[in-house]
């Protein structure tokens, strides 16, 4: 038997030196052709490549075919590396995403005057509500600026331990403690509140003519035919399916799913807005929240149940900026058909700049200069209509109204 294995073993390593002198031949053979040899020829004359050379082999002249197969050998590696670990390529395009994006380019705004008895107007009560506060959150923006190099470097070490799992604290990052207590707080408020739109007809008002407990109720499922969709980054999935809780509890799967969306990914370069989560697939729960006590099974049954990943085009690219997401939404927004209200779990910067794009340009509405707070909750009224052959899609300002938590304001009064 070892006979016959040392035989086996014999004839695999004459192959593998075979195809290796094949190999080498070829190497060869293709750095003297005259284009890639002279190609070769300059790379090897950079002061870099010298330096190279001559700590390694001794000499600061490196051979053309010795030039080639140490590229192929490198190109070999990361190829590897990119099918060994699936994040490599992540952090490729996050590198190339952060020097080269310009995410930040939202719609213009105006001041045409709504029509509000224009034949072609539309309607649509839309909620937002922004993320818990995310791991990202932790490292950067929390605490003393001081000890950031330290919690940087923890963040890091943990990094590195999920290097082979599909999660990650720097890419997509999700809810931190804080995020998902503030997810709680958002829980309680929303069940605590009485029962609203009680007068029948009130589930098709706007929101100007609605009161809170009318909008909360909506936003429960309790009345009213009511959608929720997310952005594709996990902190606003698990905001919604933890806050929204209650309400999928009670609802049928078939009819009461988060609508995963690209158009609503944040609008930054950096990479903590990247998706770790491919084209129409659902995303894994975080480890964080799969551990939660009392609530950890609930969130991961909600991540294989509750989301549907069929608006999920994977990440957004460098041509799809800000203004192609918010057109993209609008118009799925307005597709909807016997829907009363869109609920949103998404994020500060695209709420803001799409209060910023669709409010009147010459509106001075806090929406248009302030975040909403973690875990905020505002709703207004969205229209579009068509006048005089220019399309106009216009949020009112006397239609929004703060749920929740509210915007950000430091030192001033709000202004309307």
């Amino acid at each position: 038997m070892a006979a016959e294995v040392f035989k086996y073993v014999e004839i695999a390593a004459s192959q593998l030196v075979a195809t290796q002198a094949k190999l080498a031949d070829m190497i060869v053979w293709v750095a003297t052709l005259p284009w890639i040899k002279e190609w070769l020829e300059q790379m090897a004359e950079v002061g870099f490549m010298q330096d190279m050379s001559h700590a390694v082999l001794g000499h600061r002249k490196i051979p053309p075919a010795s030039l080639l197969a140490i590229l192929l050998a490198l190109l070999g590696l990361v190829m590897l590396t990119f099918i060994i670990v699936p994040k490599a390529k992540l952090v490729v395009w996050g590198v190339i995403y952060f020097i080269v994006s310009g995410d930040k380019k939202p719609r213009k705004p105006d001041d045409i005057r709504l029509d509000k008895n224009s034949q072609t107007l539309k309607h649509m009560k839309i909620v937002f509500i922004r993320h818990g506060e995310s791991q990202w959150n932790s490292v950067f923006n929390v605490g003393w600026k001081l000890f950031m190099p330290f919690r940087l470097v923890q963040a890091l070490i943990r990094e590195a331990f999920m290097v082979f799992e599909r999660d990650s604290i720097f890419y997509d990052s999700p809810l931190n403690d804080k995020g998902l207590q503030q997810g709680w707080d958002l829980l309680s408020f929303l069940v605590s509140q009485p029962a609203g739109c009680r007068e029948s007809g009130l589930t098709q008002k706007p929101v100007e003519d609605l009161q809170l407990e009318d909008i909360v109720s909506m936003i429960r499922g309790d009345v009213g035919e009511s959608i929720v969709a997310s952005s594709n980054l996990r902190r606003a999935i698990s905001t919604g399916l933890l806050a929204l809780s209650p309400r999928f509890l009670k609802s049928s799967v078939a009819r009461d799913r988060v609508q995963m969306m690209t158009c609503l990914q944040e609008i930054s370069r950096n990479v903590d807005t990247l998706s770790i989560t491919s084209r129409k697939a659902v995303p894994k729960v975080p480890g964080s929240e799969a551990s939660m006590k009392n609530m950890g099974e609930l969130m991961t049954h909600f991540y294989k149940t509750r989301i549907d990943a069929k608006l999920n085009s994977g990440n957004k690219t460098l041509e799809m900026k800000a203004n192609k997401r918010q057109e993209e939404f609008i118009e799925w927004v307005f597709d909807q058909k016997e829907v009363d209200c869109i609920i949103v779990a998404g994020h500060s910067l695209w709420f803001r700049e799409f209060f910023k794009s669709y409010l009147p340009k010459s509106s001075t509405h806090v929406a248009k200069t302030a975040k909403m707070v973690n875990c905020g909750v505002v709703a207004f009224d969205l229209y579009s209509t068509k006048q005089h052959g220019t399309d106009v899609v216009r949020i009112t300002p006397e239609g929004i109204k703060e749920i929740y938590g509210g915007f950000e304001v430091k030192g001033k009064k709000k202004k309307e």
